[in-house]
């Protein structure tokens, strides 16, 4: 298991391998999105200003719509809801929402 360091340092590559500068706000917003998939922009907010109290709303809007461009994030956007980041890019997947509690679970694309 990785330590905290490492597990920065690792993001930080991610980041990095994306063609984007690896900065402490965008290493914290990708870890938020690792730790808590489907999250709204002001759920990654609020999670993001415990670890840096000074971070922006802008600055995370800005950090989430550059990850989404970079490959990084993905943008769901279930109906009725705002639309939801997660870090799940590396395959086709979709979403089941549950219509009563909002819950999103991933279900994975059958090929053949």
């Amino acid at each position: 298991m990785q330590n905290a360091a490492e597990t920065a340092e690792t993001l930080a590559g991610n980041i990095r391998s994306a063609g984007l500068k690896a900065t402490s706000q965008r290493v914290a917003v990708l870890g938020t999105l690792q730790r808590e998939p489907h999250s709204s922009a002001d759920k990654v907010l609020a999670s993001v200003r415990s670890e840096l109290p000074g971070i922006s709303a802008q600055a995370v809007y800005g950090i989430l719509s550059a990850f989404t461009e970079a490959g990084l994030a993905r943008r769901v956007e279930p109906a009725g809801s705002p639309a939801l980041y997660e870090s799940r890019v590396g395959d086709n997947h979709h979403h089941l929402v549950c219509i009563r509690c909002g819950a999103i679970k991933d279900v994975d694309c059958v090929i053949g």
